[in-house]
């Protein structure tokens, strides 16, 4: 059976309620035969080869950039891309897809450090925010058209950059944590690759800030919060998306959502208002019981879905929160020596009863 028109016809059956994702990705894994194997041999050698010809791309013109002409630097910046996408296209055209999908991310990604590449050869001052933009409108729409998990995660990369980027010098935590509700919402717009991509991807930033947040412990008066309208901005497209997931019947996905709005915005409060408006005992704790509150929504969103990856993101945040709980409590309180031991060995009693609930869960699914 054609692997690309089965995942097809699951996305379509998902999409229709027909079943869900796990049953999805084992119908796939069912029908996984000697073919399917070679494709995957073929991906990984496809992308290695990409990887090889940008690394040598890339040596080549730092070790020889400064001896070409101006007019031969414009030259291999404006062809590196376009010969990449050109061969990808053909590659399609001559019924070599996979070779096609990794020729044309290829060209996707060799299209941001040409932007950065141009503006300092031509002396633009353009600023950095904006040759970001300008990668993100070309990998974006390279990753729906390819519909490559690969280019969507280096996309999310570029865009998590570009929030980085707005929000200095400011904290960018809660701008991060609030794309990452807004992604996961319009990863639920349909199914597919690049929305699973944009799911896990935007659960992982929300999870990722509300783990980052633990460690102002002792700081707080160091956080700044962010400039109010990268975080008014990324406030807005979350608010949206829990509206649209409830609006669509999407309760599980929608109350995620909202319960992950609501732990950003109380750790932002908290840091904001400590150690002034709040005692800083207070607002350290407050930060963990919200972290461990989203960690624990996040295993029983991936519980309830069925998804493997959302209970992978929700033991590694709890290991995260967990050696940063440890080290904020037990490492300080206690002697060097001291200290390591019994800091390692609650870390492994926490881990080993992670992994525990891990399999608990993943059994019952």
């Amino acid at each position: 059976m054609d692997p690309d028109a089965l995942q097809e016809e699951v996305d379509e059956w998902v999409r229709e309620g027909i079943i869900d994702e796990s049953q999805a990705e084992a119908i796939l894994a069912r029908y996984e035969d000697e073919s399917a194997g070679r494709s995957r041999v073929v991906v990984a050698l496809s992308l290695v080869g990409a990887a090889l010809v940008f690394a040598g791309v890339v040596l080549f013109l730092a070790t020889n950039w400064e001896d070409l002409p101006r007019a031969a630097r414009m030259a291999v910046l404006v062809a590196g891309p376009a010969l990449a996408y050109v061969s990808g296209i053909v590659a399609y055209d001559r019924s070599v897809p996979r070779i096609g999908q990794a020729l044309c991310v290829l060209g996707a990604v060799l299209v941001g450090p040409s932007l950065f590449l141009f503006d300092d050869l031509l002396i633009l001052g353009i600023g950095s925010e904006w040759l970001l933009f300008g990668w993100t409108v070309a990998i974006l729409p390279t990753a729906h058209a390819l519909g490559s998990r690969v280019a969507a995660g280096i996309g999310l990369a570029v865009v998590l950059a570009l929030v980085l980027t707005l929000s200095s010098p400011d904290d960018p935590a809660p701008a991060v944590g609030l794309l990452g509700v807004a992604l996961f919402a319009l990863g639920h717009t349909r199914e597919g690759a690049v929305q699973w991509t944009y799911r896990v991807g935007g659960v992982a930033f929300a999870l990722g800030t509300l783990v980052v947040m633990t460690t102002l412990e002792g700081q707080f008066e160091l956080y700044a919060f962010g400039p109010p309208a990268v975080v008014g901005g990324t406030a807005v497209g979350a608010l949206l998306g829990v509206g649209w997931l409830f609006a669509a019947g999407n309760r599980d996905a929608g109350g995620w959502a909202g319960f992950a709005v609501v732990a950003l915005a109380v750790v932002t409060a908290l840091a904001t208002a400590a150690p002034d408006t709040v005692p800083g005992l207070v607002a350290f704790l407050g930060v963990h019981a919200a972290a461990v509150a989203g960690l624990a929504t996040t295993g029983y969103l991936g519980y309830r879905r069925r998804s493997r990856a959302y209970i992978d993101l929700a033991v590694i945040g709890a290991l995260l929160q967990s050696l940063s709980f440890v080290e904020a409590t037990v490492v300080d309180a206690l002697s060097g020596s001291v200290a390591l031991v019994v800091a390692g060995l609650l870390l492994l009693a926490a881990g080993v009863a992670l992994e525990r609930g891990r399999r608990s869960l993943l059994s019952r699914i």
